[in-house]
């Protein structure tokens, strides 16, 4: 659903087809890609990507958020407006050292109970390629999730051993 609409359809109890008399529904808006839904406790969690990608230090790509009781919908932000009509909020956005921040993919949990997300983005101070990217993410009281500084920190990198 790249860019005109992400919809869910049920499969069958194996997952590996649809589920017959099944049709698809929309569940967000026009604005997103690289879309996963994620369950904490009573909540689903939509995390997709929108903006430009793949544009090297001109991406806009972020990732961004709603949540839902239901796995089809309604997504809203934190304000309670609907991701439908592309409204949301922000998990992780560019800053003074990455860009182009987004197409995130699976949320795992560590053995410590912490959720990571992983994602692409660029490095400014090169602009080569897309890294893959990982960050913490945190829960607020109110069970929204965030990301410290709202965007990827920057760390200690290990060298890379060319042979």
């Amino acid at each position: 659903g790249s860019f005109h609409g992400i919809y869910a359809i049920q499969l069958t109890d194996d997952g590996l087809q649809v589920k017959e008399g099944s049709k698809p529904k929309q569940i967000v808006g026009t604005a997103y890609e690289g879309s996963y839904v994620f369950k904490r406790g009573n909540y689903y969690y939509y995390f997709g990507s929108n903006g430009t990608c793949c544009d090297s230090l001109k991406s806009t790509y972020r990732v961004v958020y709603g949540r839902s009781t239901s796995l089809f919908g309604p997504y809203l932000n934190q304000k309670g407006e609907s991701l439908m009509n592309n409204k949301y909020d922000i998990l992780v956005n560019a800053n003074s050292y990455f860009v182009g921040n987004g197409h995130n993919s699976g949320i795992v949990k560590d053995d410590a109970g912490q959720d990571w997300i992983f994602y692409h983005g660029y490095v400014r101070s090169s602009g080569d390629g897309r890294y893959l990217m990982l960050s913490r993410i945190k829960w607020d009281e109110d069970g929204w999730p965030y990301v410290s500084g709202g965007s990827p920190e920057k760390i200690s990198q290990i060298p890379v051993i060319k042979k």
